[in-house]
């Protein structure tokens, strides 16, 4: 029989949501055993039996020879000759191949089994024009400035031997010492000439209110205990004492604020280093409106347009964002366990978080087929070619990279122009004031 008939068969829907269908199937033995028929003959022709030859072995033998391989073939050719047909019935159009579930079969009798099928969401958008938004613009004041140059001094400071001879809050401590646990030594915890920072965030407090005032030479004692969740489980929760030993103390010097500290950073004189900061300050906060602007949006077009998305796709986009966390965790140096311990800490919130990126997705879509928002093929040369006017010397090097991720660029590009649009198309209200300093 061809593999192209359809056999009769009885089918119905068990549940049935937006984007899910459950059915359940059964197949009577007058159809399971043609197709058993066609499933012994298509062994025979292959099947390789000692004393005959290739395509010559007698049907009984094959028959008590392969009932196990048949009736495996014989189950998986009547699910794919019925399951979409099954979907067909009930104008349902998957997304991806069913799952099959709970397959019941034994030669002579009826054929049942059950599955589940995704589809895409009917998506119609609503409310995606003339939405509220609120601008918030900072003005970028001579404070900001000032700030930032207060940071390029300190970032360009030298170290010097300290003038005082004590340390103080914000010094740099060179410092040797070795780590004890119950008086016991701890092998790891040594270090010659290590230099610590007490100015910066991270620096262990213990050491911050135990090396001050000191002065080299000194010997201090100082202990820390550790949180119980700290990254090294050798140290987690435990109290280690450091056995320190001052070995120079020294603090920043910074360079003088002039036309010539402008000129080692670059530029021709002090003034023309302030402006450059003003731009950069200034494409900066352009940066944070065009995000903020866009995160409401996003969060009206979610509030406006709640719809079931398929699971599958879901799961598949949590699953992203776990690992991209996961990485992201490892690079850090987080061992196993505690990546494992945020990942199930973490699950609903990226569960709610897949679901919101999916449903999106959907939503921008809908908005692109509505509106007729499309990417032409001269809006990817332009893009190619501010690419190639970036890197000059790499031509080669973007080329390949076009046509590598051509599918994704197109994308990036029309989710800019679906944006654009919304911004177009909204009600912004704005209001001004000073960029804070910090």
């Amino acid at each position: 029989m061809s593999s192209a008939t359809k056999y009769e068969f009885k089918s119905k829907v068990v549940e049935k949501k937006p984007c899910l269908i459950s059915m359940e199937v059964e197949i009577e033995p007058s159809q399971t055993d043609i197709e058993l028929k066609s499933v012994y003959e298509s062994i025979q022709q292959t099947a390789k039996v000692s004393g005959f030859r290739t395509g010559k072995v007698p049907m009984d033998i094959i028959k008590r020879n392969y009932p196990d391989v048949a009736k495996e073939q014989l189950i998986e050719n009547m699910v794919k000759k019925t399951v979409f047909s099954a979907l067909e019935k009930e104008n349902f159009a998957p997304i991806d191949m069913p799952v099959i579930t709970n397959i019941e079969y034994e030669f002579g009798q009826t054929l049942k089994y059950s599955f589940k099928a995704e589809c895409q969401p009917e998506v119609k958008v609503k409310d995606y024009k003339d939405i509220k938004i609120k601008k918030e613009k900072y003005k970028v004041t001579d404070a900001n400035i000032n700030k930032n140059l207060d940071v390029l001094l300190d970032r360009n400071a030298k170290l010097i031997v300290s003038k005082t001879g004590e340390v103080k809050k914000d010094s740099f401590v060179i410092v040797s010492y070795e780590g004890f646990c119950d008086g016991k030594a701890i092998e790891k915890i040594k270090a010659k000439e290590h230099m610590i920072d007490l100015g910066a965030e991270n620096t262990l407090k213990g050491f911050k209110d135990g090396l001050k005032g000191a002065k080299k030479g000194d010997t201090k004692d100082i202990e820390i205990e550790y949180p119980k969740d700290y990254l090294n489980k050798e140290l987690a929760g435990k109290k280690v004492v450091f056995k320190t030993t001052i070995e120079e103390i020294k603090e920043k010097e910074l360079p003088e604020l002039n036309d010539d500290f402008a000129k080692d950073m670059g530029l021709e004189n002090l003034d023309d280093l302030k402006k450059k900061i003003r731009e950069s300050l200034e494409n900066e906060e352009t940066r944070r409106q065009n995000g903020e602007v866009e995160k409401q949006i996003i969060e009206h077009l979610l509030d406006k347009n709640k719809f079931d998305v398929p699971e599958s796709i879901v799961l598949q986009q949590k699953r992203y964002l776990i690992k991209r966390m996961s990485d992201y965790m490892k690079s850090q140096g987080a061992n196993e366990e505690f990546i494992a311990k945020q990942v199930e800490a973490s699950d609903k919130k990226y569960g709610e978080e897949a679901e919101k990126n999916v449903r999106l997705s959907y939503i921008l879509n809908g908005i692109c087929v509505d509106e007729k928002i499309e990417v032409g093929d001269k809006e990817l040369d332009d893009e190619k070619q501010k690419m190639l006017d970036s890197n000059p010397t790499r031509k080669e090097d973007v080329e390949n990279y076009f046509k590598e991720n051509k599918a994704n660029i197109a994308a990036s590009l029309k989710e800019e122009k679906i944006f654009k649009f919304l911004v177009d198309n909204a009600k912004i209200s704005e209001s001004e004031k000073d960029m804070p300093v910090k």
